[in-house]
């Protein structure tokens, strides 16, 4: 059975294609034959990580998006060999489209009768972006019942809404059997850590790329947040029923 991890968020600017990347590398490092695909029609972010050979799917002509190019997704999907994961970024602009395709085609459903499993990730920001993050990720646990993974990306400020944190609110309580996880992009100190992602996000580059590239300090420091995030990712996926 092949497996889609498409990342959903109609906010842009809030981590949605780091997300994603992060994902494919992981599952890359676990020796899984990752097929990664961008269909962001003005920002297309993960098809510059050159690592992950991403494809690229146009689904916009003139801005404007073409929800029935999904239907080529589709055929990607139902097409590959069984044990392919499929990691796909919908550019913000595609999240509406792409929403209003899976409802009025019954899309997962139809994937599922194809034999292919669909884990959405949502992605969360901190800050002055969690209202509208928030929206999403509602959006996408009320109209759908497909696993999903949250992912909380503090980098852009603190992780709660109406002081309490985001994993705690009444939303999660009510579709708790639905997230079968949580990833936290921890915010670190901006002249060291943070400065050191900065440069690898703003260059595309993979964690390895960026570890084999700089100096010993920023090296030690990229290992540490590489290896807090994949240990976060091995507790999601120690469970073989979210492999």
């Amino acid at each position: 059975m092949s497996i889609l991890y498409i990342t959903l968020q109609a906010k842009g600017g809030v981590g949605k294609s780091y997300v994603s990347s992060i994902l494919a590398q992981y599952l890359l490092e676990s020796g899984q034959p990752v097929r990664c695909i961008d269909t962001d029609a003005t920002n297309p972010t993960l098809l510059r990580y050159e690592p992950l050979k991403c494809d690229y799917l146009q689904l916009a002509e003139e801005h404007v998006v073409n929800p029935r190019a999904f239907d080529q997704l589709v055929e990607r999907l139902s097409s590959a060999e069984s044990a392919t994961p499929f990691v796909v970024d919908v550019g913000s602009n595609g999240f509406q489209p792409f929403m209003a395709y899976a409802i009025e085609n019954d899309l997962f459903a139809v994937l599922e009768g194809l034999g292919v499993r669909v884990v959405i990730n949502s992605v969360i920001a901190g800050g002055a972006d969690t209202l509208e993050t928030l929206r999403s990720t509602k959006l996408i646990l009320e109209q759908t019942r497909v696993p999903t993974l949250v992912w909380l990306n503090g980098h852009l400020g603190a992780l709660e809404h109406h002081q309490r944190p985001i994993h705690a609110l009444g939303l999660f309580e009510l579709h708790a059997a639905r997230v079968i996880g949580w990833v936290t992009l921890h915010r670190y100190t901006s002249h060291t850590f943070g400065q050191d992602i900065e440069q690898m996000l703003k260059q595309r580059w993979t964690f390895d790329e960026a570890i084999a590239t700089l100096g010993l300090m920023p090296r030690m420091r990229l290992r540490k947040v590489k290896q807090e995030l994949w240990a976060q990712l091995d507790r999601v996926f120690s469970d073989p029923g979210q492999a």
